[in-house]
């Protein structure tokens, strides 16, 4: 008979004050005990942290990865998603932004196809789809080409959604768009959530919206016009509106300080997802790399720019790497701060995610992450997913 590997961890669970000492064998939590020793000892700048397993809403790539790409296949997608779960991210949403249509027909169905692997079945749960349906104008429309921005079409819809073979969570568009409105009504009887981005709509508008049932808004305070309306603007409505949960990229580069401030005291943080909206850069070195023909620069403190500009060219940033961000410039809780990246998103999306729960019997799913609070970093010692 072969004697079952036990693995003992040490650190403060999130939500908690004191050390534990958890024993796991074959996937499942054998005892804990608190720990009176580590109690008694001075972590300094670190410490160990034993937190939730995350889920990134929005993945544009990574390490050198692009979802957009023209040769995506399962071997990219699997080498993806193997990086991410080293960063403790176990589920995550491959986001397919606005391209032409047979371009989204293929990347539908390469994802769908793709998730006959066992594997990538339990790390992807579903598509996201930012566009084509946005907003055309400079400022909303972000990096999206308006070469290939459309209005909603049905008929469009379920080509992607058959390619998908009905694998498409949610999808970002503007509800000022020609036909938006019963769109959403239409995509929300199909089970699909509508997030509200990438737009320029008033009041009025994004009321309407919400009526017809759209429930979220895409990484807010971003894909928007540098100057709004200082009453009759989208943020302010998304802030207010009780309906609406917001994601937002808190990855020190996308939103101010005072903005995170502002928005984690408006919505409550069952109404808040973090997500890393990362781009293949995220995990490369700093450099000069070409994005959509453009020259692209990711400096060393993590910001990608247009090369010789201060405009964003998106996100190189982890999901793991907002977390600290947003806990400084929120005051939240770090249980709170994990929940954001962990249970609050599949709850609004309607994702399952492996149950963190501490307790003798339970299954071991949790990490461990070191973390600097001189540097505010977290970097993962260990993961255990019992359910993967």
């Amino acid at each position: 008979m072969i004697k079952k590997e036990t693995i003992t961890v040490c650190g403060i669970p999130v939500g908690g004050v004191e050390p534990i000492t958890c024993a796991i064998q074959d996937g499942s939590i054998l005892w804990i005990e608190k720990d009176s020793k580590i109690k008694e000892v001075d972590f300094g700048d670190e410490e160990t942290i034993i937190s939730p397993l995350l889920l990134d809403a929005q993945v544009n790539g990574g390490f050198g990865i692009t979802i957009q790409d023209e040769n995506l296949n399962e071997e990219k997608l699997l080498t993806l998603s193997q990086k991410l779960y080293q960063l403790g991210i176990v589920r995550w949403i491959p986001t397919i932004v606005t391209t032409s249509i047979e371009k989204t027909i293929f990347l539908c169905r390469t994802i769908a196809n793709s998730l006959r692997n066992k594997e990538l079945s339990f790390a992807i749960p579903g598509i996201h789809l930012e566009g084509p349906w946005i907003s055309p104008e400079d400022g909303p429309r972000g990096a999206h080409p308006i070469e290939h921005i459309r209005k909603p079409s049905r008929k469009e819809w379920e080509k992607y959604y058959q390619s998908a073979e009905g694998k498409i969570l949610y999808v970002t568009l503007a509800p000022e768009q020609k036909n938006a409105i019963p769109f959403i009504r239409y995509l929300v009887s199909q089970g699909v959530k509508v997030s509200l981005g990438h737009h320029n709509a008033d009041v009025s508008t994004m009321q309407k919206a919400v009526e017809a049932g759209a429930t979220l808004c895409t990484h807010l305070g971003n894909g928007i016009h540098n100057y709004i309306h200082r009453h009759n603007n989208p943020i302010w409505f998304s802030l207010a509106e009780k309906r609406l949960s917001v994601s937002v990229i808190a990855d020190g580069h996308h939103l101010p300080p005072p903005i995170l401030k502002v928005i984690s005291a408006c919505k409550p943080s069952n109404n808040i997802f973090l997500v890393s909206d990362a781009t293949q850069f995220m995990g490369m070195k700093p450099g000069v790399y070409e994005e959509f023909g453009s020259p692209v620069e990711l400096k060393g403190d993590g910001k990608l720019c247009l090369k010789g500009t201060p405009y964003l060219a998106g996100s190189a940033s982890s999901l793991l790497d907002c977390i600290p961000i947003w806990q400084e410039h929120t005051h939240y809780s770090w249980d709170k701060c994990f929940k954001c990246a962990s249970s609050v998103p599949a709850k609004l999306l309607g994702v399952k995610m492996p149950t963190f729960r501490l307790y003798p019997g339970a299954k071991a799913n949790f990490m461990c992450l070191k973390l600097d609070q001189k540097n505010e970093e977290l970097s993962p010692l260990s993961i255990f997913c019992k359910n993967k």
